[in-house]
């Protein structure tokens, strides 16, 4: 995770352009030989406008307004989980022009699988719910943290710090206001502290 946010941080700052990914998801995180992570699918969107195809952002997006037009029940009608995916900002639906938070956010919610060992939209009884909307009421409920928790961590209970310092970090990431949710250079930092001081 930490290599995943270096890449956004150069793409972020770096980059001639200062570029926003858009569709930042597992799928688009490739593992070297060293579980060294490489980004993939960065500009398709882009490539697809240049070659006078519509631009997949565009198309998603009518796709899930459809959707949502549709949906009756409240359970199913989460904002990320109404893009099909669960990666993308709740914002991504209203505003066209891509922003760097939309990245962020969708780190958020990869960062949260990899600490809840959970898919991006949680299958509940009959309904689903978005895996930002499951941790939120965890959290409101004041369920213990082994709750949240993918059980393979569980040998790590004795780093519960840092364990909470990752999840607070990514919640962060998640933030309803895209405003609020911070830089991935302050990501990659704080992760970096948290690794630090965990050796």
């Amino acid at each position: 995770m930490k290599g995943t946010a270096r890449g956004l941080v150069y793409l972020h700052e770096f980059s001639p352009k200062k570029y926003v990914h858009g569709d930042l998801k597992p799928s688009n995180i490739l593992l070297g030989h060293d579980m060294e992570p490489h980004i993939s699918d960065f500009g398709v969107g882009r490539l697809a406008n240049i070659a006078g195809g519509s631009p997949t952002l565009q198309s998603n997006r009518v796709a899930a307004e459809k959707q949502h037009g549709r949906q009756k029940s409240i359970s199913t009608e989460v904002t990320t989980g109404v893009m099909g995916n669960g990666y993308m900002a709740p914002e991504a639906l209203k505003v066209v022009k891509p922003s760097q938070k939309w990245d962020v956010y969708s780190y958020g919610v990869i960062l949260l699988e990899m600490i809840t060992g959970k898919p991006s939209i949680v299958q509940l009884g009959n309904s689903e719910m978005d895996l930002v909307q499951w941790i939120q009421f965890c959290i409101e409920e004041k369920k213990p943290l082994v709750d949240v928790l993918d059980p393979y961590l569980a040998d790590d209970a004795d780093k519960e710090e840092e364990i909470i310092g990752v999840l607070k970090i990514a919640m962060a990431c998640v933030h309803s206001s895209p405003e609020k949710r911070p830089t991935m250079r302050h990501v990659l930092d704080v992760l970096d502290r948290l690794t630090i001081s965990s050796d």
